[in-house]
């Protein structure tokens, strides 16, 4: 398995690296060969997890090295996804090294449990589908908030750069502002979709593993402020018109909101362990 693990991490790496080289040399089978070496890392990412955690008769979501390596496997999907919808986009220089990232601390991170043991021992099959499907929509969503995070701060930066007149276009692919914020806006309700759908599938799992029993707490409520807030960002772009720098501000607002979420959960864990 370590050598999966390592021959894994090595194919994101050459991929990342070509995806790179091809970005700024504009060179088409160089790009052509990042993406194929990214898809054969895919196909070694599944057969790690299938192998892997098939062995130890687990699931991904039971600790939180499965969580990261459930995530980094995300991460390379919408990778995916948007090179389908924006070809030639910078964001095969950013997903392939956070998913390095993330198989790395996946390794090292203690195997702290998200869930109890209780849980998984008393829990039927549809408790266990709940908290996947929970789990997967959930951080789907996250990360297209993240997507939409990184879009937007580059937005900030080129807007600048226009108004200072300090842009020069080369060689190098320069997205406009106009596809920038088309990016954020498709992003977003992506990311508001998977996780209303997710919070809902949180809320049912809940009331199905405390019998109906009312649990109200920061836990909670961080998920539904971070819907919230994208919430009103979506109401204010179709009812005032909000774009461009305004709508780029509040998305990056909205993800801090959700890491400070997603720390906050990563806490309860460490200190419940």
């Amino acid at each position: 398995m370590d050598i999966l693990f390592w021959s894994l991490c090595s194919v994101y790496l050459i991929g990342w690296v070509l995806c790179g080289l091809s970005y700024f040399q504009m060179k088409q089978l160089v790009s052509v060969w990042g993406h194929r070496i990214l898809i054969l890392g895919f196909c070694l990412q599944l057969i790690f997890i299938i192998s892997n955690y098939g062995e130890m008769k687990t699931i991904l979501f039971h600790s939180l090295s499965g969580l990261l390596m459930f995530l980094s496997l995300l991460l390379i999907v919408i990778l995916f996804i948007l090179n389908n919808y924006f070809p030639d986009q910078i964001f095969e220089l950013i997903f392939p090294p956070l998913t390095i990232t993330l198989l790395l601390l996946s390794a090292l991170i203690a195997d702290l449990p998200i869930m109890s043991q209780e849980f998984f021992e008393r829990s039927t099959l549809t408790g266990r589908s709940l908290l996947v499907a929970h789990g997967s929509l959930s951080m789907l969503g996250y990360l297209l908030f993240g997507v939409a995070c990184l879009t937007s701060t580059f937005f900030l930066y080129q807007e600048k750069r226009i108004k200072n007149k300090t842009l020069l276009i080369r060689e190098v692919k320069v997205p406009s502002l106009g596809m920038l914020d088309t990016i954020i806006l498709r992003m977003i309700v992506a990311g508001f979709l998977f996780l209303t759908v997710g919070l809902m599938l949180g809320v049912t799992m809940g009331f199905y593993t405390t019998q109906g029993a009312s649990r109200i707490s920061l836990r909670q409520l961080l998920p539904i402020f971070t819907w919230s807030v994208y919430a009103f960002l979506l109401i204010s772009r179709s009812a005032i018109g909000i774009r461009g720098r305004n709508s780029a501000i509040w998305s990056i607002v909205g993800f801090l909101v959700a890491v400070v979420s997603f720390v906050y959960e990563i806490v309860l864990l460490i200190s419940r362990s």
